[in-house]
Formats: structure tokens, sequence, C-alpha cells
């Protein structure tokens, strides 16, 4: 039986450079780091969840200036994180707005290797774990 998500793989130009940033500016944690067939790559951990940070050269730093989402984060303080962010150097890819598929506010920052990380600021009492959302977004229809 599955029981919860192991791991978030991410490809990075820079192993170094990712961990400084996902350690240092996101506030995870160096779990590991190792060197397997000439390719580095570390474990940084956030809440029991590593993501795998992995030298590949199919970032959208060095490919292409893709949009999408790659993985999503919950903060407690929007105006406080993005005001936080932006000091440290980041790139705000979008300014916080009302959020369709949670009660909250929600904003799109980029990592160094252009990867795009969604901001998700919860209204109770909605979270993860809260079973009774209804849209309050026009357009936006729950159906399961």
């Amino acid at each position: 039986m599955i029981q919860a998500f192991s791991h978030i793989y991410l490809p990075c130009r820079d192993v170094q450079e990712s961990i400084d940033f996902y350690t240092g500016t996101m506030g995870f944690e160096l779990f590991r780091r190792w060197e397997m067939n000439g390719r580095q790559s570390a474990y940084c951990k956030l809440n029991g969840v590593l993501l795998e940070l992995t030298l590949r050269d199919n970032t959208p730093a060095a490919t292409d200036n893709r949009v999408e989402p790659r993985i999503g984060l919950i903060i407690d303080d929007m105006d406080a994180e993005i005001s936080r962010l932006r000091a440290a150097g980041v790139v705000v890819e979008r300014e916080p707005w009302p959020a369709a598929t949670f009660w909250g506010r929600q904003a799109m920052i980029r990592d160094p290797n252009g990867w795009v990380i969604s901001l998700r600021e919860y209204r109770a009492p909605d979270s993860p774990n809260f079973n009774d959302w209804v849209p309050d977004q026009p357009g936006v229809t729950r159906i399961s």
C-alpha cells in the first residue's frame, strides 16, 4: 500500500546553487548529498518530504521559459514571505492573487534553475486536510 510521498525530483544546473537556495532561502534542510556515475545529487528535506536535486541540463534556465509550477509550498503570511523572498533576490514570477481551488491566496516564484514554485497561503479553516471546501471564485465548481 502506498503510504506517502518519498521524494520529488527536480533537475538542476548547479547542485550547490540549488542546495543554497532551498536551504538558505526557502528553509529546507540538507539531508544527504552524493555522486553517482559522475553526476551530483542531493536531498533537501522539508517536513519529511525529500526534494531530490540532480545535476541535469534540462532545466528551464537552460532550455526555455516554461511557466508551469513544479512544486507548491505552504506559507503562513503571503505578503511577508513575498517581501522576504524579493529582498533575497528571488524572482517573483506572478504576484499574489485570490486562489480558485482553495480558500486563500497564491503567488509564484522562480528558483535559480528557472523552475516555478507555487506559494499557497490557506485561509482557515481550509488546508490540505480540510474536506469541506466549497469554491468561492466564479467559474469553479467542485465535482468531488
